[in-house]
């Protein structure tokens, strides 16, 4: 295994481990995505939220050009492009959203797994809270699908 290969089931470990951590609550976002259940975010993943045009290929942020992962809707011109922390600078990227996404305080009681066929590879898990579906990302295949 390489170690790219562990660094990244690292942190989608970490990932899971943020949603489903001791305290008994989560900051998070919930993020309206074209074509799919609104995805679940913590909130500390995300360094900054940029106004962005949306039909772009990448972002620049603090001298960084960050690549792009579009889950806006696709006739969108303009949006919110959200800087998702990567396990070192280089697996940083955009996440573009329609708008900034709603802040949330979840209690971890709240969010349930949810059984799903698993047919999308950008997507890590579904969960469900009340009665609403929401994904987990998959950020190491979402990285992967941008080129980092």
């Amino acid at each position: 295994m390489s170690q790219t290969t562990v660094s990244n089931e690292i942190s989608q470990q970490e990932l899971q481990h943020l949603i489903t951590v001791s305290t008994g609550f989560i900051d998070a976002y919930i993020i309206d995505c074209h074509g799919k259940e609104p995805m679940l975010l913590p909130q500390n993943i995300v360094l900054s939220a940029l106004d962005s045009e949306t039909q772009v290929q990448s972002v620049q942020w603090h001298e960084l050009n960050l690549p792009v992962y579009a889950v806006n809707e696709p006739e969108r011109l303009n949006g919110v492009a959200l800087v998702i922390e990567g396990e070192d600078v280089s697996q940083r990227f955009a996440l573009m959203c329609n708008e900034m996404p709603k802040s949330v305080r979840l209690r971890i009681s709240e969010i349930v797994d949810e059984d799903h066929v698993m047919s999308d590879p950008a997507i890590f898990q579904y969960v469900r809270m009340g009665d609403q579906i929401y994904h987990i990302p998959n950020l190491t295949h979402i990285q992967s699908a941008i080129g980092l």
